[in-house]
């Protein structure tokens, strides 16, 4: 083998480092992320979707109007679980001292969305490792790249709709009206951006499975 085929996959190798690490100290901020909401803390390294402000300490909600009782053009206090305090410009239920079902469900929130992005970080670690070993325009990268393409697609779409779920069971654990179930939707934002990143990422790895097949026959007839 010569130098000049060495050289573009020893140019990965870092790469295929940092990309490990970062997977590494995503593990770690995330379970620390689940350990303070067991504990009834916010979450950390900044606000997640559906965690509280600073000001407001605690499990905190992010819930849209349309799944609060309201009075008027206000908010309705008197449906609110012991404990539980709300602010109706910003919707935010909070619980200062949540019981150990409020911390477990607000911790449940955090999941999905966690587990995605772990999974990706794993994903582009393989596909990173893979890269620096074989180089890029591999049967193997092409099939990580567009598993990793996937997991964002439909991953993302799971993911999102899980996390609704999750919230409209904490906005059940805060409140003492039944939460209609049905309105799940209003809880429900799709990241637009994580799914036309994924979909880029199945047409990229179908090219490079191409290339790949391409690259394989040239060498055969070498």
């Amino acid at each position: 083998m010569s130098v000049s085929t060495l050289k573009p996959r020893n140019r990965l190798e870092p790469l295929a480092t940092v990309v490990t690490w970062a997977f590494r100290l995503a593990v770690v901020a995330t379970a620390l992320r689940v350990i303070l909401a067991l504990l009834g803390q916010g979450p950390l390294f900044g606000a997640h979707i559906g965690g509280p402000s600073p000001s407001l300490p605690g499990v905190c909600l992010n819930a849209a109007q349309a799944l609060l009782q309201h009075a008027g053009s206000g908010l309705s206090h008197s449906g609110l679980s012991p404990g539980v305090r709300a602010t109706w410009n910003t919707a935010n239920v909070c619980a200062a001292h949540p019981t150990a079902w409020q911390a477990l469900a607000f911790a449940v929130t955090l999941l999905p969305i966690d587990l995605l992005r772990l999974g990706a970080l794993y994903l582009a670690q393989q596909l990173a490792r893979a890269a620096a070993r074989d180089g890029v325009y591999t049967a193997q990268a092409a099939r990580l790249l567009l598993i990793l393409g996937w997991w964002l697609l439909a991953g993302g779409l799971v993911a999102t709709v899980a996390e609704a779920f999750a919230r409209m069971n904490l906005l059940g654990q805060l409140v003492t009206w039944n939460v209609d179930w049905g309105q799940w939707p209003v809880a429900w934002s799709v990241s637009w951006p994580v799914a036309l990143i994924g979909l880029g990422l199945i047409t990229f790895a179908r090219i490079m499975r191409i290339s790949a097949g391409m690259r394989a026959d040239l060498e055969g007839t070498v």
